[in-house]
């Protein structure tokens, strides 16, 4: 037997572990190894009840989120509503600047609740969630990394361009009420009328943000299920890696 190992160990090594391991074997039968098999499957199970429960509560609850994000929908449309349905006639050029001041104020009040701190924190606490789940289970399960990673690029360019909209409007409101701005042009053609914007930035920004509440959602269900042990599904199922696993 020892020549299997010779070039590892010496001799004297292999005979002295030999030694070692028949002296702490030597009472050992079939109903001993039975009642160690069973204590370490019992350890085995309480570990993972253990990380299980010991998952931490996410920052957001899932449901609570998404009431947030059905608020912040529902407060954009009606902001948008108020805007179409501003100045003294609907859709018809304003003529004053009066009215150009206030149909600025109502474009510019959209975009500010889509980038207030109510909507950042939501949105904080939600990718903080998420980080968490993904350094735990070392996997975007279950979706493909490329495509939560891809979400969020839009996201960040839909917030970017909600913010330049809105920083484009404001000089409009510097300008003194004796004089009529002028609207031709870039950014402020949106407010030349009270249809004139069209608010699909606004539309995008909701759309990505009830759409990362729902990635939220379904990673916060896997949480419990994927943290204790996310090598034990692959091991059961045969699998070699997880299928979104990071790269």
């Amino acid at each position: 037997m020892y020549r299997w190992v010779s070039r590892f160990i010496s001799y004297r090594t292999f005979y002295l572990w030999r030694a070692r391991y028949f002296y702490y074997t030597r009472n050992l039968d079939s109903w001993v190894l039975f009642t160690l098999l069973c204590l370490t499957g019992m350890v085995l199970v309480l570990w993972y009840h253990w990380r299980v429960v010991s998952v931490p509560p996410p920052r957001v609850h899932p449901e609570v989120a998404a009431l947030r994000v059905e608020n912040i929908t529902g407060e954009a449309i009606h902001r948008i509503v108020l805007v179409q349905h501003g100045g003294t006639t609907p859709g018809e050029p304003f003529t004053t600047p009066e009215e150009v001041r206030a149909g600025t104020l109502r474009t510019m009040r959209v975009r500010e609740l889509l980038d207030s701190a109510m909507v950042w924190q939501l949105k904080a606490h939600m990718l903080a969630d998420m980080a968490a789940y993904i350094e735990a289970t070392g996997s975007c399960f279950p979706y493909p990394c490329w495509q939560l990673k891809h979400r969020l690029s839009l996201l960040r360019a839909a917030q970017a361009e909600n913010t330049a909209i809105n920083e484009a409007l404001a000089p409009v409101l510097e300008v003194p009420l004796d004089r009529m701005p002028n609207l031709n042009g870039g950014e402020r053609a949106r407010i030349q009328t009270a249809w004139s914007d069209a608010f699909g930035d606004v539309y995008n920004q909701t759309w990505l943000l009830a759409d990362l509440q729902d990635m939220h959602a379904r990673m916060m269900v896997e949480y419990p299920r994927r943290a204790g042990a996310p090598w034990l599904a692959r091991l059961l199922t045969g699998d070699a890696k997880e299928p979104h696993e990071l790269r």
